[in-house]
């Protein structure tokens, strides 16, 4: 009898250590939680964007940059530069320019594909095609929303953080840049306001900082973006009523266009 129940509650512990092995090896490592709880997830540039609905159709497409932007293949600059061209194709999509959207999303095809995302790239793909053939242009941004979504989204499930943080830079820096560009063009320090985006620059900063892997952090092009976006940080901590100045545009302006030709690197 008692050997009954010392077999018994032999097996009872061995089921429960079983157990509890099983849910550990179903927790993430260490490592990978004290990224997840260090990288902040971002919010979307749209917040920017907002003020477009304020604009003409016509000066929304004059603001679609003419070139377009490209740097070498490497995955630092292919994350930074698809995060670029989304916000570059929703520009495109608000100002109506069937002929820059094309060229653009094209181009994010290419680099989404190069990022490991082809699952997302072949759902875009279509999509946006037929879209873009019939013009329907509201229906288009949120095609472009859907899949800049997409693409952020799987990047954090993948705990691709560095490359979701580069995508992220390069959508705000853009979006930050073109928005400043078109304000200036008919200055209304009450549309600037838009640009008072002091907590995600704070956020951006931080997720950069977190970035270890040697063969970011060891290019001199990456501290130089360090740099200049603590420059950046502080002409949006500059505001007075959350409005700038004619001057600040211009710092914003060119700040965010070095930024941009330091990736060309």
């Amino acid at each position: 009898m008692k050997k009954t129940v010392w077999l018994i509650i032999a097996i009872v512990i061995l089921m429960g250590l079983v157990g509890c092995k099983k849910k550990e090896e179903k927790l993430p490592s260490q490592e990978t939680a004290s990224a997840i709880t260090t990288y902040a997830p971002l919010p979307s540039f749209k917040e920017v964007f907002r003020v477009l609905d304020q604009l003409q159709v016509k000066d929304i497409s004059a603001a679609v940059p003419a070139d377009l932007y490209k740097t070498k293949q490497e995955e630092v600059r292919n994350a930074f530069s698809l995060g670029l061209l989304t916000a570059d194709a929703t520009l495109a999509a608000k100002g109506h320019n069937k002929k820059r959207l094309s060229q653009i999303s094209s181009r994010m095809m290419d680099l989404t594909t190069l990022l490991g995302l082809e699952e997302e790239v072949n759902q875009m793909s279509a999509e946006l095609k037929n879209l873009l053939e019939k013009e329907q242009w509201t229906e288009l941004e949120t095609a472009l929303d859907t899949h800049k979504k997409k693409v952020e989204d799987k990047l954090w499930e993948m705990e691709s953080f560095d490359n979701y943080t580069l995508l992220l830079l390069g959508g705000w820096i853009e979006a930050t840049n073109r928005v400043a560009w078109l304000i200036k063009q008919d200055y209304s320090a009450e549309k600037t306001k838009a640009l008072n985006q002091k907590g995600t620059f704070n956020s951006l900063i931080g997720n950069l900082k977190n970035i270890k892997a040697e063969h970011i952090t060891s290019q001199p092009e990456f501290q130089e973006v360090l740099g200049l976006m603590e420059q950046l940080k502080a002409v949006i901590d500059a505001d007075k009523e959350k409005t700038y100045t004619p001057e600040q545009l211009d710092q914003i302006i060119s700040l965010t266009n070095q930024i941009k030709e330091t990736f060309k690197k």
